[in-house]
């Protein structure tokens, strides 16, 4: 029988990279408008492998980024582990999310039809990426492999147009 994996917004999971360091991100939405996807705010600090948590140090840190994910296949595969909790979410109002709408974008060096969103708000048609968006999240729903690849490396393992 497999263990029901509970999780709420508010979480703070740590993800161990490479035997190296840890890095914290929190469970912040569901996102009605991406599948219904969790959506996490990843740290920027690294910390040591001794490190024990302070989640009001942790929620104070800079954003890294945000992405789309579900957590539990994160936890069953032992990407990362749920770590503790903290009611600070932050503005989750402010938070930009872009996509194309093209299925086959990997080999795309340029699109002109991105989308925009915010969490659960409908999608807004803008055409050609303007530097005004540039720099929202990609709004995918990730897997554990490709957030943990993007703590690592600071960008997806994939090409996105106009990236």
């Amino acid at each position: 029988m497999v263990k029901r994996i509970v999780t709420k917004i508010g979480n703070i999971f740590c993800a161990e990279i490479d035997g190296q360091y840890k890095c914290y991100f929190q469970y912040i939405a569901n996102d009605l408008t991406q599948l219904n996807s969790s959506v996490i705010r990843v740290f920027k600090r690294h910390y040591p492998l001794s490190y024990v948590p302070d989640f009001d140090e942790i929620v104070k840190d800079e954003i890294s980024f945000y992405a789309h994910t579900v957590l539990s296949v994160g936890i069953r595969l032992g990407y990362w582990e749920k770590v503790g909790t903290h009611k600070d979410i932050g503005d989750i109002d402010g938070i930009l999310f872009r996509l194309v709408e093209e299925i086959e974008f990997r080999h795309l060096k340029k699109s002109v039809r991105w989308y925009i969103w915010r969490i659960n708000q409908p999608y807004i048609f803008i055409g050609e990426l303007s530097d005004k968006y540039r720099k929202a999240d990609l709004g995918m729903v990730y897997s554990c492999m490709e957030i943990t690849h993007k703590i690592k490396k600071g960008c997806y393992s994939f090409n996105y147009p106009d990236e």
